[in-house]
């Protein structure tokens, strides 16, 4: 009889080939391993080619990836606080804003590229738990060869895009961030969504597709099932560079902004690897890499100088601070459960 010996790296790969559905109890630990997070899509593409090969040469570890969205990685997280899943997570606003209240994140320490980053990205407005590592920008995807160009968030709405449109939950910061837009533009804020609910209601017959996740939406243009959807600047890049009949707008001229951290998860029992993958993360030489082709990731270290498609949104990052909106996450989280659910419930096909 042939028996299967399962160790601690191969069920994790298997759970991240599956969607990281599952979180995983600690199994044996390797002293050269680390778990980290990232987002499905461009962030996973970008840290596999990038990130991870840097950071074994740096370390001599290695670092397993799992795609997750925010939400999910702190549920997950919350669940077994004194035996998490990952060593490092990475979250945008939001979720961030709620793993502090559940306390499972620990303080990050000085490390040699902190230094590097703007002093508003070291971590001092989350607490000190952990640097900015790219600011993400949310833009209107289209297909320039199907639809005309929108220029306006309720540009959806019309007749040329009717059947054409792709979406994706409040779950995610995405989602989120466009429905606070879209209150926004009709009258309501981030403590009033009811306008965007009705105004969504009203777009579902326009609607081809809901994903459940922005690196799942990007992909829908690939296969053509959509032609127009929110989406972020460096998804929509990766596309392009694929092939993809695909191209952007930033509606108004505003861009919504979204800052992405990593953190060290409290209870690691490798904290120095942690810390060590993420300082890596926001070496200039990384974000260089990752700024260039394919992947556009938006620097946060300040020796990396904007170019290419980055520098036509904006010359460096304090113009890009200037030009964009920064959303009222603290007041948006207090009430995120509920819109998560509501939207889960009432815009669906």
């Amino acid at each position: 009889m042939l028996r299967h010996t399962l160790n601690r790296r191969t069920l994790l790969r298997t759970a991240a080939a599956l969607g990281a559905s599952t979180a995983l109890p600690r199994m044996g630990w390797a002293a050269d391993e680390i778990v980290a997070t990232s987002y499905p899509g461009s962030f996973e593409e970008a840290y596999r080619s990038i990130l991870l090969p840097a950071f074994a040469e740096k370390s001599g570890a290695d670092a397993i990836l799992t795609p997750l969205l925010g939400v999910d990685q702190v549920a997950k997280i919350a669940a077994a606080k004194n035996n998490p899943p990952y060593d490092v997570v990475i979250f945008d606003e939001g979720p961030l804003l709620a793993s502090l209240d559940k306390d499972i994140l620990q303080p990050y320490p000085e490390t040699p590229n902190l230094a590097g980053l703007p002093a508003e990205f070291q971590g001092e407005a989350n607490g000190g738990y952990g640097p900015t590592v790219t600011v993400q920008i949310i833009v209107l995807a289209y297909n320039p060869k199907k639809v005309p160009p929108p220029t306006d968030w309720l540009d959806m709405w019309k007749d040329d895009y009717k059947g054409r449109v792709g979406l994706t939950g409040m779950g995610s910061s995405l989602g989120t961030s466009y429905m606070t837009e879209i209150a926004k533009r009709l009258g309501g804020s981030e403590t009033d969504y009811e306008p965007a609910f009705q105004k969504m209601k009203e777009l579902l017959p326009s609607v081809a597709a809901i994903a459940p996740s922005p690196g799942a939406l990007a992909a829908l243009f690939q296969t053509g099932e959509v032609d127009i959807a929110p989406n972020y600047f460096n998804n929509v890049m990766l596309l392009k560079e694929k092939g993809v009949d695909v191209d952007y707008v930033i509606p108004q001229g505003a861009p919504v902004l979204i800052r992405t951290s990593m953190h060290v998860v409290k209870n690691t029992k490798a904290p120095e690897l942690a810390a060590q993958y993420i300082d890596t993360a926001i070496a200039a030489a990384v974000q260089q890499k990752l700024l260039d082709p394919p992947f556009y990731f938006v620097p946060t270290n300040k020796d990396v100088t904007f170019g290419g498609e980055v520098a036509k949104i904006a010359s460096d990052m304090g113009d890009l601070l200037e030009k964009g909106i920064l959303l009222d996450w603290p007041t948006i989280v207090k009430t995120r459960p509920q819109l998560i659910e509501r939207f889960n419930e009432e815009i669906r096909l």
